[in-house]
């Protein structure tokens, strides 16, 4: 937190500068008050005057319009600077000059979507940049409050509405969220953090390089000209054809000496890396060694073709861990065994545990379908000792994602 304690958005130093104001007039108050008090407690004690004699004065004009009209002008002093910086604060941008960013609070975690609908636990956003954010909490949660002390900004999430905000960072940095409401047992764990990036680094997570896509067979056959002298469907062209190729017996020339040999996979990689080795009889000694031209891979997936193996091309990994945090679990759940609001993730599959379903108390074994209905249906079934408080997720997570947090679960032990 003391990174941003200079404040680092665009209008923290108009927040600081009516802090400053309302800091310095309430000490002159202050001092001015309370040392008129002592110094009228001293001129006029008891024992260097004599009470019959004081005068009982009623009114006095001068003083009084000085504290009538001293008092209004500081209090209009206060009151331009402090209008000032909730003008800044209050005037939002419009959508399409910033980056607009959804939030949802609820206990006790931060979720933030994106435009192109990518989600995250923590804000990440690029320097110089105007950003909105239209934040809210499910209907059922409790008030919170969106806090980055090193911006300067402040907003109340409330149930079922949608507040917003907006700031603009002037350095890059990692910045501390914090709820600035109470809302309930974890209020002091539910924090977060604003990543302040580069354009680069923000380019790159909105749109992170994807990794390149394993090739298939006739791509690098293509690629590297292979079917201009090797057919596919069986005719005889400049080589040998690819077709039904493997584990099938050749006749070659080794050295000018023929031999029978079988086209396994060794003959095979060695005639991609070393072709003039063992040259098919009847057909030109004219391939080029393609040593350094593919990679080990490529080699094996020509091969496995050759095979006839088929291909499948690998489904997009999801991250059990990544939808667990996105979605806000480990605000309630931890993952190392330690007790908080609801039970560890740590060792959960499989593990026996008493619920209480329709009033009465069960002992069951945790499996893939108690822990699907808890994530749709989590006040169905809930862990004895356990507050019911888990929101559902239908809707929100889809089966893939749901089957995806289930095996992270079965591997956390």
């Amino acid at each position: 937190m003391l990174e941003g304690i200079k404040g680092v958005s665009s209008y923290a130093a108009n927040v600081d500068e009516a802090f400053i104001v309302v800091t310095v007039i309430t000490l002159f108050l202050f001092v001015v008050t309370v040392g008129s008090m002592l110094y009228f407690v001293y001129r006029y004690r008891s024992s260097k005057n004599d009470i019959t004699q004081t005068k009982n004065i009623k009114h006095y004009t001068p003083l009084e319009i000085a504290w009538t009209v001293i008092p209004s002008i500081l209090m209009m002093i206060i009151f331009y600077y402090g209008l000032d910086s909730l003008r800044v604060q209050r005037t939002m941008p419009n959508d399409k000059d910033s980056i607009v960013v959804k939030v949802l609070a609820q206990r006790w975690s931060w979720q933030f979507e994106y435009a192109n609908g990518k989600k995250s636990p923590e804000l990440t956003v690029p320097v110089n940049a105007k950003v909105k954010l239209l934040m809210t909490a499910p209907k059922d949660d409790v008030l919170h409050s969106f806090f980055v002390p090193a911006f300067r900004a402040k907003e109340d999430v409330v149930p079922g509405q949608i507040t917003k905000i907006w700031f603009e960072s002037q350095s890059k940095g990692k910045f501390d969220i914090l709820c600035a409401e109470y809302c309930g047992t974890r209020h002091s764990f539910m924090k977060s953090f604003v990543n302040v990036v580069s354009q680069e680094e923000y380019d790159n997570f909105m749109n992170p390089p994807k990794k390149q896509e394993k090739k298939s067979a006739i791509e690098i056959l293509t690629n590297n000209g292979c079917i201009g002298c090797h057919s596919l469907e069986g005719e005889r062209l400049v080589g040998p054809t690819f077709k039904d190729t493997y584990n099938k017996d050749v006749v070659v020339l080794e050295n000018g000496v023929k031999k029978t040999i079988k086209k396994d996979e060794k003959y095979l990689i060695n005639s991609i890396l070393n072709p003039k080795e063992q040259v098919v009889d009847t057909y030109p000694n004219i391939m080029p060694s393609f040593k350094g031209l593919l990679e080990d891979e490529d080699i094996k997936t020509i091969i496995n073709f050759l095979k006839g193996v088929e291909e499948t091309k690998a489904e997009p990994e999801i991250s059990g861990l990544e939808i667990i945090q996105n979605n806000g679990c480990t605000g309630c759940h931890s993952l190392d065994g330690s007790k908080i609001i609801g039970p560890s993730f740590k060792g959960i599959y499989n593990r026996e545990t008493s619920i209480l379903k329709d009033g009465k108390k069960e002992t069951i074994k945790i499996d893939d379908k108690y822990l699907k209905d808890s994530i749709i249906y989590p006040k169905k079934e809930v862990v004895e000792n356990y507050p019911n408080i888990m929101p559902s997720f239908d809707g929100v997570l889809n089966d893939a994602q749901m089957d995806a947090v289930i095996n992270y679960l079965k591997g956390l032990k």
